[in-house]
């Protein structure tokens, strides 16, 4: 047997003992699953590189193993038709829904990636008006931060306004404290404690000299945290648009393309043509499955079943007996 038969029944699931015994029909029928699904393949692992590259920004040998799932996730679902025995018209409907589900997301794929700079400018668009809004927003914010700051610090300066008249006027206070000495006397020949008291006077600096200093590391404090909130209301428009331009997400170019897509006539028949194209390569194998006659293959699979069966009823019907 060819090798492109071993990697035929490789990717299709069939038995490569079973078919070694079958005709050149059952070789030409495995030849032609094989090419479409190669076609699928191909087609999938492509759609899922550009996937990963555009939307999760992943580096290229992780946008190669994303690639890798598209394909096996594809080889798996061909494969239960391909390894179906009996052909059910269920089976295609599921597998058409399966199909139009696939196309829709690979035909969108495959288009956000080729309308790429189209795309990037509606998104300029879309950016530029996001960013009028969230500005408008951002500023009020800023004002308002700016307006507290400010509102404390005339505060501040205004008790510190009063507290210097204060400390102008007297610079210095009288401090006055109050001792207690006890000294024992004999009175009448009884020794008795005695309390002499004492008033002394100090000449201190005024403590509200301590307040005001508080007061100016505060406003300092709030001049510095101002002149930040300056710095970025000078560059929030900037800021802003480096947000939008690095957080564009699938759904917002998605948007952009459907946009495209209706109001460009153009851009709209070729994604119908690439949609109807990506359905038709899906629907290929199940189409071949549904419409070629039974192979020996199959008629071997089957009728391996069935003797297998008929061994099994054997062997229980002397048990049961």
């Amino acid at each position: 047997m060819s090798w492109w038969s071993k990697f035929g029944c490789i990717l299709t699931g069939w038995n490569s003992t079973v078919l070694a015994q079958c005709s050149e029909a059952s070789r030409s029928q495995l030849s032609k699953y094989t090419s479409a699904l190669l076609i699928l393949m191909i087609v999938w692992s492509i759609t899922g590189f550009c996937f990963a590259q555009r939307y999760m920004g992943l580096p290229v040998w992780a946008c190669c193993i994303v690639s890798l799932l598209f394909v096996t996730i594809v080889i798996m679902i061909e494969r239960q038709i391909l390894l179906t025995n009996q052909k059910s018209f269920k089976l295609m409907l599921f597998r058409g829904i399966i199909a139009a589900v696939m196309a829709i997301v690979g035909s969108t794929i495959f288009d956000q990636t080729m309308f790429g700079k189209d795309i990037d400018k509606q998104m300029a668009n879309k950016i530029e008006l996001q960013v009028a809004d969230l500005m408008g927003k951002r500023v009020s914010i800023i004002d308002g931060k700016l307006a507290y700051i400010k509102a404390e610090k005339d505060s501040l300066e205004m008790v510190n306004a009063q507290l210097q008249a204060d400390v102008n006027a007297n610079p210095w206070i009288i401090q006055r404290s109050a001792t207690i000495s006890q000294q024992k006397l004999v009175v009448d020949g009884k020794i008795k404690t005695v309390n002499n008291p004492s008033v002394t006077t100090n000449q201190v600096p005024n403590p509200k000299q301590e307040v005001i200093k508080s007061n100016n590391e505060k406003v300092l404090s709030l001049s510095a945290e101002e002149k930040e909130w300056h710095q970025k209301k000078q560059t929030v428009e900037e800021t802003v648009r480096t947000e939008c331009q690095e957080n564009v997400g699938f759904l917002e170019e998605l948007e952009a393309m459907w946009t495209i897509i209706t109001n460009r006539p153009l851009a709209g028949v070729f994604y119908i043509v690439f949609f109807v194209l990506l359905m038709s390569l899906e629907l290929f194998v199940v189409v071949s499955k549904m419409v070629d006659s039974e192979c020996d293959y199959e008629k071997a699979i089957v009728g391996s079943q069935r003797v297998r069966i008929a061994q099994f009823e054997a062997a229980f019907s002397r048990i049961n007996t």
